[in-house]
């Protein structure tokens, strides 16, 4: 399958910015680009990504659990249920309005002041391991800030698409800033969040930390009883919905409160790498021809597939995409890929650079200038405002 498009352009975040924008996309990289610093200093040693993505299945969840264990202050100070309260507010910090907070489920913006409409959500119930006097119960990771009436909607059903369980996509969007393109959901929000208790706090074989906790066990905790309809739609969730600027915001608060980052939203490709020997997953490898950056960089895929983001070191995006062993759509603009339908290893295909740059093609320099007191992106001699439209040539 090849995609093609006349040109490509360069996203940016100005004024007011989408905090449901992938942090892959041009948007939430521009946004969150301070953050990196951060996430690279955590993972260090042999807990950095590479040495992390060199192991699967149960030494990677060891490797991790690991990681958590040393990390999380949680049961080294003075936490408990109530903080949570006061410190949402420097936690979930929506980037656009000082002293508000962004809820969990519908993005809402909303004043982090404790008693002004929001309550806790556990995402892992009370009654189904997570009680709030344990650590697991009052773990800032976990433990979202949610607006009231939305919160009673879930109760304590699990997560997932059947009749019988709790579908953060019947939740819509409450945000002035956001924009559908970005294709805003909770969906793999509420995947990484369960998966980063079953990381923390609960085993594999011999592979535990001092955090444990016997309700954590992931893998008995589907179906309606539990926590997850599946692990398959679970994975699916993740892979189909990669980590928001929300998620990254308030991960680098989290670490601030208590000392840890959920792993998955730092390396969604950490999921798959783990579970790709469960029974109940079938995996196919993803092999990738390009010079251009891939984010996130899924080394295997389920049937289902997943969206990546592909983009130059200038910040413009590959022209055209030949994906094969599964059904693909691409946005140029965004460089976003939806990979879907795999049936075989996948691989991934884009022209490379340095073979464009023939007689037969253009090379145009691309500019960001402000005229006239908007920003606008220049390419060659035609210009481009933020959302691709062509202002003028």
């Amino acid at each position: 399958m090849i995609i093609a498009i006349a040109c490509s352009f360069i996203h940016v975040a100005v004024a007011a910015v989408d905090m449901q924008a992938h942090v892959a996309s041009d948007e939430g990289k521009a946004a969150y680009t301070a953050y990196i610093a951060k996430q690279n200093a955590y993972y260090q040693g042999n807990f950095s990504y590479q040495s992390l993505m060199a192991l699967t299945g149960d030494p990677l969840f060891g490797a991790v659990n690991t990681l958590m264990g040393n990390t999380c202050l949680l049961e080294r100070g003075s936490y408990d249920y109530g903080k949570l309260r006061y410190s949402y507010i420097d936690v979930d910090k929506d980037l656009n309005t000082s002293g508000n907070i962004i809820g969990y489920y519908d993005g809402r913006s909303m004043s982090g002041t404790w008693g002004t409409g929001y309550n806790r959500e556990h995402t892992w119930p009370q009654s189904k391991g997570a009680n709030k006097n344990i650590t697991m119960g009052h773990d800032m990771q976990s433990v979202r800030p949610t607006s009231t009436s939305v919160n009673s909607d879930r109760g304590n059903d699990a997560y997932g698409e059947g009749s019988s369980y709790y579908d953060p996509n019947d939740v819509k969007i409450n945000n002035t800033n956001y924009k559908t393109i970005n294709m805003g959901s909770y969906r793999g929000d509420a995947a990484r969040v369960i998966l980063y208790d079953y990381i923390v706090y609960g085993s594999v074989g011999n592979y535990k930390n001092s955090l444990f906790n016997g309700n954590a066990q992931l893998l008995s905790k589907l179906g309606s009883a539990g926590v997850f309809e599946s692990l398959t739609i679970l994975v699916k969730w993740h892979m189909q919905d990669p980590p928001s600027l929300t998620e990254m915001v308030r991960n680098d608060g989290a670490q601030q409160y208590q000392g840890n980052r959920n792993p998955f939203i730092d390396y969604p490709e950490l999921v798959i790498q783990m579970f790709k020997n469960n029974a109940s997953i079938t995996t196919y490898n993803v092999q990738y021809t390009t010079d251009a950056t891939v984010q996130p960089r899924y080394a295997y895929t389920t049937k289902d597939g997943f969206i990546t983001y592909l983009s130059y070191a200038d910040g413009t995006h590959p022209q055209t995409v030949t994906v094969t062993g599964a059904k693909a759509t691409y946005d140029p603009t965004l460089g976003r890929l939806i990979v879907t339908n795999a049936t075989s290893n996948v691989g991934i295909q884009t022209a490379i650079m340095s073979d464009l740059n023939d007689a037969t093609t253009p090379v145009y320099t691309t500019q960001k200038i402000i005229k006239d007191g908007q920003l606008l992106i220049k390419k060659g001699e035609v210009y481009y405002n933020i959302y691709g439209e062509i202002v003028r040539q």
